[in-house]
């Protein structure tokens, strides 16, 4: 007879997105959010894609959730905005909208990133809003002559809330971050704490105020450089031990 390990790996759901490649629809997300959960949280993926009709059945399989970004932007109508052109992916509005306030009720820890964290502020009743086109939304666009790999690195600092779970986790009151995205918070929902901000106004990370567990998101894209950026390496290993400390409660 086989017995159980006494250190179980956590498993987390990873929400991805249907892109279709060569004509052909797949189930997609980045390896480097698979990398980063596996290799610096500790955790075992599991890839999630809405809608999911069958998911609340089987939530209390899982030890963490995670809301990756994406290029597509959360629908206008998702948050009682006017219908406007730009990238959509319903199915993953629809997923997002749902699971990450059933995480949160279920007690599993949640970690939100760049949509992810757009996600977060609609699932609990804020808005969201375009800087594309706005002189701020220059600090926020990654700049598209460099590699790939320099549109990742760290633009702009960013203001840490004094005694926030962020600040907790990365001992600093000021950090550099990444910038890619196309969307930020407008009206910061109720039932969120904000975590961080930078200095045009823009918020870069809440948490969820009364969870139970860990539930953090955050504007930029710590999964890029997670395994040596000062700021990501704390906050990926801080979402894997409380992952792996839902898993321990499963038994």
């Amino acid at each position: 007879m086989t017995r159980p390990s006494a250190s179980r790996t956590p498993l987390v759901a990873l929400a991805c997105v249907r892109e279709d490649l060569d004509g052909v629809a797949h189930a997609a997300v980045r390896q480097v959010y698979v990398s980063a959960l596996e290799d610096v949280a500790g955790c075992a993926v599991v890839l999630v894609q809405g809608p999911a009709s069958w998911l609340p059945s089987v939530l209390d399989r899982f030890d963490g959730v995670v809301l990756g970004g994406h290029e597509s932007n959360v629908a206008p109508e998702r948050y009682g905005a006017p219908p406007a052109p730009g990238p959509r992916a319903p199915e993953r509005d629809e997923l997002a909208l749902s699971l990450a306030p059933s995480a949160i009720e279920a007690g599993l820890p949640l970690l939100g990133i760049c949509r992810g964290l757009q996600e977060l502020n609609v699932a609990y009743g804020g808005t969201l809003r375009d800087i594309g086109a706005l002189p701020i939304g220059a600090a926020h666009r990654e700049d598209l002559s460099l590699p790939r790999d320099g549109q990742y690195l760290p633009l702009h600092d960013i203001a840490v809330t004094p005694g926030g779970r962020l600040r907790e986790i990365t001992g600093q009151d000021t950090v550099r971050v990444n910038s890619l995205h196309q969307q930020a918070i407008d009206r910061l929902a109720t039932g969120l704490t904000l975590e961080a901000v930078a200095a045009d106004g823009v918020v870069e990370a809440v948490s969820v105020t009364d969870a139970s567990a860990f539930a953090l998101a955050v504007q930029w894209h710590p999964e890029w450089y997670a395994a040596s950026d000062p700021v990501s390496k704390p906050l990926f290993t801080a979402f894997g031990a409380a992952a792996a400390a839902h898993a321990r409660g499963r038994g």
